[in-house]
């Protein structure tokens, strides 16, 4: 059935783009307007480096609604046909947003962030297929692609933007680039308040409830494991019964989530000596504030970890 999900959903963006001639697009980024760059991205935190490297000289467009992970969501025909007639289409790369390899995008305006750096990309050790939420079972495969969780790879992608706006236009090339060195500041203070807390741990044993955090594992040389719970969905038998194997060679004190787990989960984990702490991907637009100050927020949250750690009995 998910095979022919996608191929319906090929087949109806061919019908409505029947009248494209791939082959007459440009081969190089320019834009057809003196105005602000059009510019379509597939995550928020691409949106936030665009729009901060941009300024009022690009219009940045993250169409995924909310409620959903935008690397398992799959926009309709016409969303994809605007993706087309962007300027400039910004891709998370890594595996990232699966539909793009089913759309038919201008190679010309397609920016790939994190291309630079595509030898240090995570490969997955296994495939992990489960439920998430609204965009139902997907697969853990292939590339892990939460880049931006290493404050110093997000850099490098807003690097990749920044070039990419300059070539499409070059007249305001020096605002891209003073723009730019704003967010390497907060990015590299982000970065190093994220080094602190972690050397604060001390090495100690920490789980996260989802496969999704090992750029930020590998930056900061974290003990993690990870698990496969979900915040709105109680864990079954089998799964408690791997937890607490896992804890007998792992004896971690914090799991940390996307989001806040339902109570009852929270209480069991309590019973194993498990307290819950958040660390927000931002994959998707938070509830409040932006991709800085989410960061920021987790940034205490392990700080506070940090400190439970350093005044906990020794065992």
């Amino acid at each position: 059935m998910r095979y022919l999900r996608e191929l319906s959903w090929l087949l109806a963006c061919l019908a409505a783009l029947a009248c494209s001639q791939p082959g007459d697009e440009p081969t190089d980024v320019e834009a057809e307007e003196t105005g602000p760059l059009s510019v379509y991205v597939v995550n928020y935190p691409l949106r936030y480096l665009a729009e901060r490297i941009g300024g009022e000289a690009a219009s940045v467009v993250f169409p995924a609604p909310p409620g959903v992970d935008p690397a398992y969501w799959t926009p309709d025909a016409e969303t994809v046909a605007a993706y087309q007639g962007a300027d400039l289409i910004i891709l998370n790369g890594a595996g990232y947003a699966r539909w793009v390899e089913l759309a038919s995008l201008p190679r010309g305006r397609t920016v790939d962030t994190s291309a630079p750096f595509r030898d240090r990309l995570i490969p997955l050790e296994e495939a992990v297929t489960h439920q998430h939420g609204p965009t139902g079972a997907h697969s853990h495969e292939g590339l892990a692609f939460t880049t931006w969780l290493d404050p110093t790879l997000a850099l490098e992608q807003a690097r990749a933007i920044a070039k990419a706006f300059s070539q499409a236009q070059p007249e305001h090339e020096p605002g891209f680039r003073a723009n730019l060195a704003r967010l390497e500041a907060d990015l590299g203070a982000l970065d190093a308040r994220l080094e602190a807390a972690a050397a604060s741990l001390r090495d100690a044993p920490l789980l996260f409830s989802h496969p999704v955090y090992q750029y930020l594992v590998r930056r900061y040389s974290l003990n993690a494991r990870s698990v496969h719970f979900e915040p709105d969905e109680l864990p079954d038998a089998s799964a408690w019964r791997a937890l607490r194997a896992l804890l007998e060679q792992h004896p971690a004190r914090w799991m940390l989530w996307e989001a806040a787990p339902a109570p009852e989960i929270a209480r069991t984990l309590g019973k194993l000596g498990v307290a819950s702490g958040l660390f927000n991907p931002c994959g998707n637009v938070p509830n409040e504030g932006d991709l800085l100050t989410t960061m920021q927020r987790n940034a205490a949250e392990l700080e506070a970890v940090a400190r439970e750690v350093a005044t906990a009995p020794t065992p």
